[in-house]
């Protein structure tokens, strides 16, 4: 119940635990402040977060329903690339890729300009959290997800059977 309620939150609260890590990326002053047992502290608080998100997700919230705006066809209109964000990790190769830099770029952290890409990929993360929240909360008007991740099956007439005796 505790994480469910937490996993409503979740999304924000690790976008907050992102610009801050930009802000000590951008800022090194203030990393070196940081003791290493509250890093650690914050990567247990980002897998806590990340599995009450799971939880949050695996049913139906009330507080969820309520956000939905009452002219949500129109509103998903405006969202389209959010949507095409979303549904671009998809593809394993993408996913792959996205992780591959985010991964690679760390090496550059050291680098006094390295440090503003390392900053620019975090902050895509925060954009990839906007992107998901907006497609869970509008996913039934996603025109990707084809009528709210079900398939519309057009019936086939049946080809007669022709009986030759």
């Amino acid at each position: 119940m505790m994480s469910r309620f937490v996993g409503h939150y979740a999304p924000w609260l690790l976008a907050i635990v992102v610009g801050a890590l930009i802000v000590m990326t951008l800022v090194p002053a203030i990393s070196s402040f940081v003791a290493w047992e509250v890093l650690l502290l914050v990567q247990v608080a980002v897998v806590f977060l990340a599995l009450s998100l799971f939880a949050h997700n695996r049913r139906l919230c009330g507080r969820c329903i309520a956000s939905v705006p009452l002219d949500a066809a129109q509103v998903a209109a405006r969202y389209t690339t959010r949507f095409r964000t979303a549904h671009l990790f998809e593809r394993k190769l993408y996913a792959v890729g996205y992780l591959g830099l985010v991964i690679g770029s760390a090496f550059f952290y050291t680098h006094p300009v390295g440090r503003y890409v390392w900053a620019a990929i975090e902050a895509s993360l925060v954009y990839l959290l906007l992107a998901y929240v907006t497609h869970q909360r509008l996913q039934p008007w996603c025109p990707r997800c084809k009528n709210g991740g079900e398939e519309v099956v057009v019936p086939t007439a049946p080809t007669p059977v022709s009986s030759s005796l």
